[in-house]
């Protein structure tokens, strides 16, 4: 439980700095993408325990991993610029939140090329007041950008529309 609220917490805070400066839903799409993706090498653990310890926080969340994601918010987003520099912010504010708000394995942010990983002595638990804060202060934030910028819903959830092609004249 308390993991999947980290991860929606991980959400919340992409979609905070997708909502920093006004943009496309497509980019703000590819930020909070940014800010998501990396977690995807945590599924090792559907193969088993040594996967999961050999991937997680290392494929995904290191500057390799930040390079591609960035490069491809750049390349497909409507401001490239501020795109990049938005998913950029959104991958590196989810580390920081893995390095203080959880602990555990470290951050290996130079794999392949190094094992070495970061980490923060000071680290909260998963079940700390500090996380549970982060998790309130996010879900409050996002409801009160949500409600100030009278985006249903639906319009905030919902990918966006694949590109519309035309049929032009001769």
């Amino acid at each position: 439980m308390l993991t999947a609220l980290h991860f929606l917490t991980h959400i919340g805070q992409s979609w905070l700095v997708a909502n920093l400066v006004p943009g496309s839903r497509k980019d703000r799409w590819l930020v909070i993408l940014a800010g998501v993706a990396l977690d995807l090498d945590g599924a090792g653990i559907l193969w088993n325990d040594s996967a999961y310890r050999a991937l997680h926080r290392a494929a995904g969340h290191g500057a390799l991993a930040a390079l591609v994601l960035i490069g491809l918010a750049v390349l497909a987003a409507d401001r490239p610029l501020r795109t990049g520099a938005l998913a950029a912010l959104s991958f590196h504010l989810h580390l920081l939140l893995d390095v203080v708000g959880t602990g555990g394995l470290p951050i290996r942010y130079w794999w392949p090329a190094s094992d070495r990983g970061l980490t923060y002595d000071g680290h909260w638990r998963l079940a700390s007041w500090q996380n549970a804060l982060v998790m309130a202060f996010t879900a409050l934030a996002v409801l009160t950008i949500a409600l100030r910028s009278r985006r249903s819903r639906r319009h905030t959830l919902q990918p966006p529309p694949p590109p519309a092609y035309r049929v032009g004249r001769g």
